[in-house]
């Protein structure tokens, strides 16, 4: 059996785990000359706007497009300062959606080989109340997925 990976997805919350997972994820794509596609899916907001705190104490109203051209540029910074230079092209884009199910769709959509996700081990009442999008979209994912999440023993080397 031979493993070969020709499109491999990183979804990113822009979290340190996430850029630890986003490692892994470029890793396997000079290993193996794959294209890399980083997705970051923006929960959908309850109204037309999103409030946001910044600072905590100032309110501040964003709307749907302004976030998503907002996360468009911060995962092309995110690009920038943490992919390296690679021949193939590096997809990316930002969206609305359910993230575990938003991820799976797009892995089907663009027939995504691997995903390397991010988890951050929450077990108990705090996995209960907040969940797991990763667990979710190892359920649901139309591929293999690598989950990722900090721990004493790697074997990505820098």
């Amino acid at each position: 059996m031979i493993v070969s990976p020709k499109r491999v997805l990183w979804p990113t919350d822009f979290s340190e785990l996430s850029l630890h997972a986003g490692r892994y994820a470029r890793g396997f794509c000079e290993v193996f000359g794959s294209e890399l596609h980083i997705v970051h899916v923006i929960p959908p907001p309850l109204g037309p706007d999103v409030s946001v705190m910044i600072p905590a104490e100032v309110p501040m109203t964003v709307s749907e497009q302004e976030l998503i051209e907002a996360s468009r540029r911060g995962l092309e910074k995110l690009i920038a300062e943490h992919i390296a230079k690679t021949d193939k092209p590096v997809v990316s884009d930002a969206f609305f959606g359910t993230p575990w199910h938003a991820i799976c769709a797009y892995a089907r959509d663009k027939a995504i080989d691997l995903i390397v996700i991010a988890t951050h081990g929450r077990t108990g009442l705090s996995h209960v109340l907040i969940g797991s999008t990763a667990e979710r979209v190892v359920q649901h994912a139309p591929c293999p997925v690598l989950t990722v999440k900090h721990g004493q023993r790697e074997f990505l080397r820098t």
